[in-house]
């Protein structure tokens, strides 16, 4: 207890320390002094204004204006280097009719959001920030102990300023044909940052005669711990990011209706971008804690299609095609897998010393069919197939990290194809009673050369890092059924069942070593096994609403009318795991969470006052408080593995039998009890309660993160006028 701690400081060699029992407690509680609690509420505010300029407004072609602002925040479950997660944006959009067939419109948007940067042992900033209780519940772990909950600097804080600008001009050339252009201008600009500086000045006293600094507040990248050992400076607030991303983005879309059978649409696209990343950690003490992304790339893509929507007599047709090429603008290092550049020292030559080419564009054409067919006047048949392509991000493709000695842990592969992905569709729908919409459907999606990582080592693990490559793929396939009613005086919306089957893997390695040994120790440890699971799940979006002339008048008002009651419903099976404790081969798959389901509700009810109107409204989310475990629970992986092994799954036998499924947890108050049914002293009352109350399971560590999921109420008002 406090009597060895302040032993401890006794008989050091620093006389200076010295404390006593007592003192040594309240010198933990200067140092853990930070507070939790969450004071501030979320809130969420959306305004808008619009209407035409005055004095210039009929001058210039009926000039009007639309200005709106949000802002939005969300507090953190408990703070870090900021308490919450805010976001606001301010957009205007100018129109003006320049004459009666072409029409203008200019847009301008800012937008800044202030969080926290979670970037981890081996990552530097990647522009992500955190948001939900979950991002944030998860950073703690065993190894940073308490420091994250009671240093402020722990983590970075990051701002993220956003501007937009652009427009878009319509021309109306015939009563039968139009084209848009459109032009928009994106900048991202990323500020992470170092914290104040810590006052080192000694100017406090929780302890009489006992002055220390101000820590664990302000920013120290020395090493420094607490009275218990808790990190107060040194490994902290090491990440800095001053990226800049810019995208352009041109667009040209034209339609004709050629026909009474065709329709025709054409355009294209540019984008172009700006990658200027310069991301890096940073501390003074540990240059091993110091590793840096630097680069500048200017990737483009161009696009165009052609379609053809052919009608007759109830028949439709959609048959079109699309060309994407794109050009990484990059340069690819022809280097060996396991090159002298990708170690210490030498691999900051890459850019300057290295052989290398120009990067490979990518060009891709994509085929697309829709077909509809009437069978009856109130049922038809559908078809619908296509191609589909998307770029890689720009990570696996530019990205460089290093080591402050160079090294190099990661790099992007510029010469990346497309992402494909092939999809089908049949389906069945039919018109019931004039009110619903019922559609039967089947698909499959085939999903090839998505990226990923490898990992590369040589000999003596000189060099290790990671190099992407199209070395993924997915396939999607299932069923759903579908009951839409679109309008109804009382009820309105939709119940979908969807059955699916995903199936995910990746072609090759993973990992490759030079040494031969540590290869087959991989191949050996990590088979490769895939097996697919059906996970089924339901959705329901239905509406409740009473007629707006509902109910008895009362000061000129129908109180009973206009109420709308909107609850959407989820279900979808739980998702399975492999726990292998004794590393059985071929054991995959084997055990299963517990299925997953939410009920959220908004009710409202809208209220006209002269010339305003009013919208009162709640907003329920987890409406009956239903319990999932989450991860972040956990102190650590034994912590994980603990709780598993405390189950009684299927599988097992004896006393271990049972039909638990991940996601089990104790009842609220019940304490730990083993199940032993040889324990003497256990009676079978006992070991029925003991089964009841789940007594056995041995829940995670972090009893405060176990449930992220409370049910959470929120009060608005919209006013429109």
């Amino acid at each position: 207890g406090w009597n060895a701690v302040a032993d401890a400081t006794i008989q050091d060699k620093d006389p200076d320390n010295d404390l006593t029992p007592e003192g040594a407690k309240r010198l933990w509680e200067w140092q853990h002094r930070r507070q939790g609690d969450i004071s501030k509420p979320d809130y969420m505010a959306d305004l808008s204004f619009g209407g035409p300029i005055p004095f210039v407004s009929d001058k210039l072609g009926d000039l009007r204006f639309y200005l709106s602002h949000y802002r939005e925040r969300e507090m953190f479950i408990f703070p870090l280097s900021r308490d919450s997660y805010d976001n606001n944006s301010t957009q205007l959009k100018l129109t003006t009719n320049l004459n009666d067939k072409m029409k203008l419109t200019l847009t301008g948007l800012y937008g800044e959001n202030y969080s926290v940067s979670p970037y981890t042992w081996k990552t530097t900033p990647t522009g992500r920030v955190l948001r939900t209780n979950y991002e944030v519940a998860d950073l703690i772990n065993s190894s940073s102990g308490n420091a994250i909950l009671y240093v402020p600097g722990y983590y970075s804080p990051a701002n993220i300023y956003r501007n937009m600008f652009g427009f878009k001009f319509t021309h109306m050339l015939n009563p039968k044909a139009l084209y848009e252009v459109r032009l928009q201008h994106n900048i991202n600009r990323y500020k992470t940052f170092q914290l104040a500086s810590r006052d080192t000045s000694k100017i406090f006293e929780p302890v009489p005669d006992y002055l220390v600094d101000e820590a664990p507040y302000g920013y120290w990248g020395y090493g420094v711990t607490g009275i218990d050992g808790m990190i107060l400076g040194g490994w902290m607030n090491l990440g800095r990011d001053k990226s800049v991303i810019s995208t352009t983005k041109l667009n040209f879309d034209f339609t004709s209706q050629a026909n009474n059978v065709n329709q025709i649409k054409a355009g294209f696209e540019v984008v172009y971008n700006d990658y200027n990343i310069k991301s890096t950690t940073v501390n003074p003490s540990m240059t091993t804690w110091n590793r840096s992304q630097v680069y500048q790339r200017f990737p483009y893509r161009i696009g165009a299609y052609l379609q053809d929507k052919m009608e007759f007599q109830g028949f439709i047709a959609n048959l079109g095609i699309r060309l994407d090429y794109s050009n990484s603008n990059g340069i690819r290092y022809m280097l060996d897998p396991y090159s002298k550049y990708y170690q210490a020292s030498v691999g900051n030559l890459i850019e300057t010393d290295s052989p290398s080419e120009k990067a490979k564009p990518v060009l891709y054409l994509s085929p697309r069919l829709g077909v509809s067919h009437p069978i009856t006047d109130n049922s038809k048949l559908y078809f619908n197939y296509g191609h589909f392509c998307q770029e890689p991000a720009s990570s696996y493709r530019f990205r460089i990290q290093r080591e402050s000695n160079g090294l190099v842990t990661s790099i992007g592969n510029p010469n990346l194809i497309f992402e494909k992905t092939i999809a089908y569709e049949l389906g069945y729908s039919q018109n019931l009673f004039n009110k619903y919409l019922l559609n039967i459907a089947a698909y499959y999606k085939d999903v090839t050369d998505q990226p990923g990582w490898i990992y590369y080592e040589n000999i003596n693990a000189s060099v290790q890092y990671s190099k992407s490559t199209n070395n993924n793929y997915e396939d999607i396939r299932g069923f759903e059924i579908t009951l839409t009613k679109r309008i109804g005086d009382w009820v309105s919306g939709f119940v979908n069942y969807t059955y699916e089957v995903r199936t995910f893997g990746y072609f090759d390695l993973r990992r490759y070593y030079e040494d031969p040994n540590k290869q087959r120790d991989y191949l050996r440890s990590n088979p490769y096994q895939e097996r697919p699971h059906p996970r089924p799940y339901a959705r329901a979006n239905l509406n409740f609403h009473t007629p707006n002339d509902f109910g008895p008048v009362w000061l000129g008002h129908n109180f009973l009318g206009d109420w709308n009651l909107n609850v959407l419903a989820y279900w979808k099976t739980g998702s399975y795991e492999t726990y292998n404790p004794h590393s059985i081969p071929g054991l995959v798959d084997n055990i299963q969470w517990k299925d997953r389901s939410n009920f959220d509700l908004r009710l409202s009810k809208f209220i006209s006052i002269s010339r305003y109107n009013l919208q009162f409204y709640v907003d329920m989310s987890n409406v009956f408080n239903l319990k999932h475990l989450s991860y972040a629970g956990f102190s650590d992986y034994y912590d994980y593995v603990d709780y598993l092994e405390s189950l009684h799954f299927s599988w097992e036998e004896g006393s271990e039998h049972g039909n638990d499924r991940v996601g089990e947890y104790r009842k609220p108050g019940v304490a730990y009890e083993s199940y032993d049914p040889d324990d003497p002293e256990k009676t079978d009352g006992d070991l029925k309660r003991i089964l009841d109350t789940k007594a056995y399971i041995d829940m995670p560590n972090l009893t405060y993160f176990t449930f992220l999921n409370p049910m959470d109420i929120k009060f608005g008002l919209k006013i429109s006028f």
